[in-house]
């Protein structure tokens, strides 16, 4: 039964996932929470290494253990915490509920079964139907992705990468999941077959009134297909609030560079704006902001705190010592109104 539109459909409440490895324990998610509702798309953004695929690997509650582990925290689906189901129900709930597309197509489809077997064998482990309706629901399946239900016995190296990208999409929609986890998954295709698959995904997104959680580092895909956009950073969520909020009216340090390092066609620029400096290593995390080393708006109580998200207004939260609100407090308390900047 999907939920009802008011409803927040999925939560994750202070989750925290480490790497327990010989060099020491890599934090790759740091008390992150989240929420979405149903039917809308969350796209989660930041540089490789973010988190971001961890972050969906939890919600899936496949973490490979070891060396990962969730540490803390909740994520509810529907109203049920997903990491306190066993395996055998987790393995029920994926495919069915929840369903995840790879960002690699080549290596998510099976070379020695053909693209209709593969689809109508989801079908049949989470329904009880016959061979023969398995195979016609994969032939409407491959038809509603755009791919014609005479190719149902070809194989994967028949198919070029978008085709495959299509087949991936119908093979994680062929049961009409509620959750849809999209990880990259237009990286490995050229320009316009990207536009091609992201349309197909949004036709069967509102055809299925399935939520979305997209994984990119592609603004551009974020701008095409987002309700809400959730900014990661060294594993924690810096900036989170609406598509407009967060492209508008952006207000953490590491979000504005982000942006500034895209190409821009209205104007003339020899060189793009890369940010600074490198991602702090995640199994020595400062203990004040994670951004600190490489944010030019920083000052001198930055390297003695780290901030807490708040909201700067309507929903949309930041995790920054010198956003507004939180400025205004540590004037208050201090009696500065311009703290020295570190240069």
């Amino acid at each position: 039964m999907k939920n009802n539109d008011t409803a927040k459909f999925l939560q994750i409440k202070n989750l925290i996932i480490h790497y327990e490895t010989g060099n020491g324990v890599v934090e790759a998610v740091n008390n992150i929470s989240l929420e979405m509702n149903c039917g809308e798309t969350l796209s989660l953004v930041g540089e490789t290494g973010a988190g971001k695929t961890t972050t969906a690997l939890g919600i899936l509650n496949l973490i490979p253990n070891p060396p990962g582990r969730i540490i803390a925290g909740e994520i509810v689906l529907d109203g049920e915490d997903l990491l306190k189901k066993s395996t055998q129900q987790m393995q029920r709930i994926r495919g069915s509920k929840i369903s995840m597309i790879f960002q690699d197509p080549m290596t998510s489809l099976n070379p020695i079964e053909t693209v209709g077997e593969q689809i109508s064998e989801v079908i049949r482990l989470h329904n009880k139907v016959s061979r023969s309706e398995a195979e016609t629901r994969a032939c409407n399946m491959l038809e509603k992705v755009g791919i014609p239900a005479e190719r149902y016995m070809d194989f994967p190296h028949q198919f070029s990468g978008g085709m495959k990208q299509r087949v991936v999409i119908a093979i994680a929609l062929a049961c009409g999941p509620e959750l849809l986890i999209c990880d990259e998954p237009t990286s490995a295709l050229d320009v316009t077959i990207q536009a091609q698959v992201l349309d197909t995904m949004r036709q069967l997104k509102d055809e299925f009134r399935t939520s979305m959680l997209m994984i990119t580092h592609d603004l551009g895909v974020v701008a095409e297909t987002s309700d809400n956009v959730a900014v990661m950073y060294a594993g924690e969520i810096v900036e989170y609030g609406t598509l407009r909020q967060v492209f508008k009216d952006t207000r953490h340090p590491y979000t504005r560079p982000l942006f500034d390092s895209l190409p821009d066609i209205s104007k003339n620029v020899n060189r793009l704006s890369p940010i600074k400096g490198l991602t702090p290593d995640p199994s020595n995390l400062p203990a004040c902001c994670s951004f600190y080393s490489r944010c030019t708006s920083r000052e001198d109580q930055c390297a003695q705190i780290d901030p807490q998200p708040h909201d700067v207004g309507d929903g949309h939260l930041v995790k920054c010592l010198l956003s507004a609100e939180e400025r205004r407090s540590y004037e208050r308390t201090s009696g500065s109104k311009e703290p020295q900047k570190v240069l």
